[in-house]
């Protein structure tokens, strides 16, 4: 097989939360979509004096990229801000960002940013990585349709403090897509079928046992489970908070009464951070540069949940026999209210080809 890959083209920025498709050829073995989003932006308001932007702004300008073959068969579900930290945990680097000016609240005039992301098909840390590429001959068609958001998508709930009229403007945006594939894949090669989605819970209360229901089923196979929490727009390690002495809120994933995982939230970050290499600048608003002699900080939000850890797919959790799948969670609300506080909980399912006598 060899290597080729080539620009598709931009889907230009079209106006407030409107889509649009952009047709995906169909004419080898799919590795990768990649991804860079390219804005310019005005900000501001009326004596602002608080609120910076979100995480991985200004991802957020693109609210969900979906993959959808043959009309209807939705194979990938995902906001562009997660999808670029998922990226990180995967590869242990982040993709490209370039949008520092965007910190804080003060006003911007013609900003540039840029941030990028891969829609991988060749799945990262596997012995195998070609067995799930995508077989896109096959196919009778393949759309990316992108959902576009607003412009103050990108800010925090706090923007602007005790200030009014908050505006953030999208003077242009352009989202870049280039594809990587395999050509000359020999003929009757089967490849395991990798679908990516999310689902989101709101947290209205402290709760020890909040639960979050997980889709199971025939050949439904689990590669990862990602949980993101944040509050007020911010990534925060507060809903599964953690001191280590006394305040130790556990993350637990079961079927009946088969526990495939019950560890403490914190310390899965820790484990995530060795395992994924993932090298953690000093976060928003720390003020001066990380002291890397006595500091090394984890990913905030995020917790990474691999059941492939050495890289055999066939080590996936395997829920073809369950009859239910739950992650059950010690919650706190930081947020306060009913409608500030949120898990996103993005899974990896991949479904292996019917074996041949």
């Amino acid at each position: 097989m060899k290597l080729h890959k080539r620009y598709l083209g931009c889907i230009n920025w079209p106006g407030e939360n409107q889509q649009r498709t952009m047709e995906i050829p169909r004419n080898y073995a799919l590795i990768a979509l990649e991804f860079e989003l390219v804005a310019d932006l005005d900000r501001s308001s009326s004596n602002g004096d608080g609120g910076t932007c979100k995480d991985s702004a200004p991802a957020q300008l693109v609210s969900s990229l979906d993959l959808i073959a043959n009309g209807s068969d939705t194979i990938r579900h995902m906001p562009f801000d997660a999808l670029h930290r998922k990226n990180q945990i995967q590869f242990g680097t982040r993709p490209r960002i370039y949008a520092h000016n965007l910190l804080g609240y003060g006003d911007l005039d013609d900003d540039v940013s840029k941030v990028a992301a891969r829609m991988s098909f060749a799945m990262p840390r596997a012995i195998k990585e070609p067995d799930t590429l995508l077989d896109t001959a096959a196919m009778s068609s393949l759309d990316l349709v992108v959902t576009f958001g607003a412009g103050l998508d990108i800010m925090d709930d706090s923007f602007p403090g005790t200030g009014t009229n908050p505006v953030v403007t999208v003077n242009d945006a352009k989202l870049h897509v280039t594809a990587i594939e395999y050509i000359g894949v020999p003929a009757g090669t089967q490849f395991a079928l990798w679908k990516e989605s999310w689902k989101r819970a709101t947290v209205t209360g402290v709760d020890n046992a909040f639960q979050i229901k997980m889709p199971y089923g025939s050949g439904m196979n689990y590669r990862s489970i990602l949980l993101r929490t944040h509050s007020d727009g911010d990534m925060v390690d507060t809903i599964l908070p953690y001191n280590g002495l006394a305040t130790l809120n556990k993350v637990k994933l079961q079927s009946g009464t088969e526990v495939y995982l019950y560890e403490i939230a914190q310390l899965l970050q820790v484990q995530n951070r060795l395992a994924h290499m993932l090298e953690v600048p000093e976060r928003i608003g720390s003020g001066a540069a990380l002291n890397h002699a006595q500091q090394e900080l984890l990913l905030e939000g995020h917790y990474y949940i691999d059941f492939c850890r050495d890289g055999r797919l066939l080590e996936m959790l395997n829920t073809s026999m369950l009859s239910d799948l739950e992650l059950v969670l010690e919650v706190a609300n930081p947020g306060g209210d009913a409608s500030s506080d949120y898990i996103d909980v993005f899974y990896d399912h991949v479904f292996l080809p019917a074996k041949t006598s």
